[in-house]
């Protein structure tokens, strides 16, 4: 009798382990590649060294990031943002750094994980991934900044 209940007691925990471990810890950050967004860009002029993003949508708090061209893919990150979830008009994005002439950046969604409010990226702050696409407005050509506020510089995205 006592070996049929420790049976029946070990069955029971493996049960709960396996019960709890398929339940979301409260709290947690969902992973990039569940979260939802878009942004859109469009043509511009680069004004005291700040970009600004047409409209940003956030399924969650995150991050819309301006990450310079390399070779055609997003590169470093030059600027970010906070946006919270939901719609996000015309959200400017301070550059750290002046974009080359005919230089391109890619405005991308992140989300806001890890330490909430601080930005971690490489880490935490991953890009939103939707459909397996990451959430970013692609092919937005920029020439020079006026980061020293000599007036605005043209930006076309096509």
């Amino acid at each position: 009798m006592l070996r049929r209940l420790r049976s029946v007691g070990t069955m029971t925990a493996m049960a709960l382990v396996a019960l709890f471990a398929l339940v979301p810890i409260a709290g947690a950050a969902p992973a990039a590649q569940d979260a939802t967004g878009s942004v859109d860009a469009a043509d511009q002029a680069v004004v005291d060294g700040s970009i600004t993003v047409a409209n940003v949508t956030a399924g969650q708090d995150g991050w819309i990031v301006a990450h310079l061209d390399e070779g055609g893919k997003p590169g470093k990150v030059i600027g970010h943002t906070a946006v919270p979830k939901g719609e996000n008009k015309d959200v400017k994005i301070k550059l750290e750094e002046d974009v080359p002439a005919g230089g391109k950046l890619w405005p991308m969604l992140h989300i806001d994980a890890g330490v909430i409010g601080t930005y971690e990226f490489p880490g935490a702050d991953a890009p939103v991934v939707v459909g397996g696409n990451v959430v970013m407005k692609q092919d937005c050509h920029h020439s020079r900044s006026s980061r020293a506020g000599s007036g605005p510089s043209g930006v076309g995205c096509g």
